[in-house]
């Protein structure tokens, strides 16, 4: 997925926006090699109440997106924020950048926010259960540690949320069964009498 970010010229929110595919490899490759690219895209960047910190001078924009402000609002006064980017590809190929909010509060808890300023704890996974910006057949490229600030962490693509639990369906279809068979026994108990 990060090769295909690398030459696409159509990536929705993205920070470098080029005429050619040429042009934009070029560019990538002035800054470093494909680990520091992605290192420098998705290391959380610290913000303020007005933008966020870019790693580049080459690319992108300080303007605050939805969510920063939620984000401050859960930090309050003595927390932090990050923002940390991550590579989706949507359902229908089309990859997006995408930011998420890092808090790290005072008190050493560590929420994410997203663009819908929905809070979500449980680091990478919570953020995949609870999440309504990305869809189970959505993919994200990733930090695995997505709330860590420090040291290197594994970068992974998995399905931007989780897959939907099958127990409710499967208890209510059990409970259907049940009432099925106690109303063909309570029937045929009736017709004998």
């Amino acid at each position: 997925m990060f090769a295909e970010y690398l030459r696409s010229t159509d990536v929705v929110g993205d920070e470098f926006e080029s005429g050619s595919s040429e042009t934009r490899v070029a560019v990538f490759a002035s800054i470093g090699s494909p680990e520091e690219v992605i290192g420098r895209l998705m290391a959380p960047r610290p913000c303020s109440k007005s933008g966020c910190a870019r790693p580049w001078k080459e690319g992108g924009t300080n303007k605050p997106l939805p969510g920063l402000d939620a984000a401050h609002a859960i930090a309050g006064s003595s927390g932090r924020v990050y923002e940390r980017k991550i590579l989706v590809k949507r359902d229908d190929k089309k990859l997006e950048l995408i930011s998420l909010y890092l808090v790290h509060k005072a008190d050493g808890t560590k929420v994410l926010v997203d663009s819908n300023k929905e809070a979500h704890t449980g680091g990478l996974d919570g953020f995949r259960e609870t999440n309504d910006v990305l869809a189970s057949d959505d993919f994200m490229l990733v930090t695995r540690d997505i709330t860590a600030l420090t040291g290197r962490s594994e970068i992974v693509v998995v399905s931007g949320h989780t897959p939907p639990s099958r127990k409710p369906w499967l208890i209510g279809v059990g409970v259907a069964l049940v009432a099925i068979i106690a109303l063909v026994v309570i029937t045929r108990r009736l017709r004998k009498d």
